[in-house]
């Protein structure tokens, strides 16, 4: 993996977005006796190498055509190393469940060698060599131009490989992978994760990236360059699957242990999964539009108006909102989009607790636990309200009244924006019926919560 070009950054392409990651330090609790990885050496010739490449028994890498970055020329000194018989570095590969390999450490290098005996990149474009300083003879050639002698050398090359046991712990394993990549070039955990565990929940991963809610959420056009937007994914569905009540982290094990037991899921299951991130990423985008999973930060007393975070997505929020929102009907939160978009206002102003818990050591056991739990509750208490009687108070009233009179009763400073404002004499206006429209009046929210 440290051969792997990818940029540090955590941006979108033609977006500003950053996801906020937490650092989780937590030790893992790994009993002594599985705390040792298992391993062997071998050292293998360049030929065997490809047979395994081309009969599936080892896999390179995921993605070949956007994780392939060596250019020809780079690949093609690699391949003079081995007919100048240049020791190459050691080559890391993990045993998977099936007898095959993954390669853990080492894959641009392996790829090009199996691309040039093959004699064609990844992509497709022909292999031959290029830009070789030493035996610039072999320039322009391809692996079938070569003499049957260099032919030989390069196919009887020695390869050090060493082979992570499937038996080794998958917590070890995962530490393993993590200082192997060690570069300039480091991969991120789900970087690493799409490497170490093959199989169809990675496909499905990479499938609903593309989402078009998803993508309007994130302001953008494609995908994560460095699949923070997998990760994201991934978390929704090991707290959809377990429940927050059965998460104990620390969360790098909670998510590998949900990629190790389930990379290969049924048809079945794969739909199921499907259908749930689809439905509440929907519901997200319906209720709060691109301001979806940010944060509302409250006015002052100096400016009173709040603002949503612009270009920071939250992850404690994408946890809870999402979560919340798979644990109900799709056209029961549908109809109460701008109902559910006031509630989550309302929290954010009301309850100090939330607010603190979605800013710091937000992956600790029992801040995942609250925030879960209040919000589902104020969604079922919206749900259960829901049609009991005609609302006089809905968003539209709301933002007509703004147009109206857009000055804070309060304050007299004007309400910059309908999310800001807060009907003075009936706040829960979006639960149920207790005034009359004639008598409401806007404060912003500031400056309610203060008065």
């Amino acid at each position: 993996m440290v051969d792997s070009h990818v940029s540090d950054r955590l941006d979108l392409p033609d977006s500003d977005l950053i996801i906020e990651e937490i650092d989780d330090d937590t030790p893992l609790d790994i009993d002594p006796e599985k705390r040792r990885v298992k391993t062997e050496k071998q050292d293998l010739p360049v030929e065997t190498l490809v047979s395994w490449e081309n009969r599936g028994k080892i896999n390179l890498q995921p993605d070949f055509q956007r994780n392939f970055v060596w250019n020809t020329s780079k690949a093609s000194r690699l391949v003079e190393s081995l007919l100048l018989d240049i020791p190459l570095p050691v080559i890391y590969v993990a045993e998977e469940r099936d007898r095959t390999y993954s390669v853990v450490d080492g894959q641009q290098r392996l790829t090009s060698i199996c691309s040039y005996v093959n004699g064609k990149f990844p992509g497709g474009q022909t292999f031959k060599l290029s830009g070789l300083k030493v035996l610039t003879e072999l320039n322009r050639k391809g692996f079938s131009d070569l003499s049957l002698e260099h032919q030989e050398e390069i196919l009887n090359s020695i390869l050090r490989v060493i082979i992570i046991e499937r038996d080794s712990d998958p917590d070890v394993k995962f530490e393993v992978f993590e200082r192997l990549n060690l570069g300039a070039e480091k991969l991120n955990d789900q970087e690493v994760r799409n490497c170490v565990y093959r199989g169809n929940y990675n496909e499905l991963l990479r499938e609903l990236v593309q989402d078009d809610h998803l993508l309007q959420i994130f302001r953008s056009q494609e995908p994560h360059t460095r699949m923070a937007d997998r990760q994201l994914i991934l978390r929704f569905f090991a707290l959809w699957r377990h429940g927050p009540d059965r998460y104990k982290g620390p969360m790098k094990r909670f998510l590998n242990t949900e990629m190790e037991n389930y990379r290969h899921l049924d048809p079945d299951a794969v739909e199921a999964m499907r259908a749930a991130f689809k439905q509440s990423i929907e519901i997200a985008y319906l209720a709060f539009g691109e301001n979806a999973f940010r944060r509302y930060k409250l006015g002052n007393t100096y400016n009173p108006n709040g603002s949503w975070e612009g270009s920071r997505l939250n992850v404690a929020l994408w946890d809870t909102l999402l979560y919340g929102f798979s644990q109900f009907e799709k056209e029961a939160m549908v109809a109460i989009a701008w109902q559910i978009r006031e509630e989550f206002l309302n929290l954010i102003a009301q309850d100090s607790k939330f607010s603190d818990y979605i800013s710091s050591s937000t992956d600790k056991v029992d801040r995942i636990q609250y925030r879960a739990q209040v919000w589902q509750e104020r969604l079922l208490n919206l749900i259960e309200s829901h049609g009991r009687e005609p609302l006089a108070f809905t968003a539209e009233f709301k933002a007509s009244l703004l147009d109206r009179n857009p000055s804070c009763q309060i304050c007299w400073k004007p309400i910059e924006q309908v999310d800001d404002a807060v009907l003075a004499f009936f706040p829960d206006y979006w639960r149920e019926n207790k005034s009359i429209p004639t008598n409401a009046r806007l404060d912003h929210r500031f400056c309610h919560r203060s008065r």
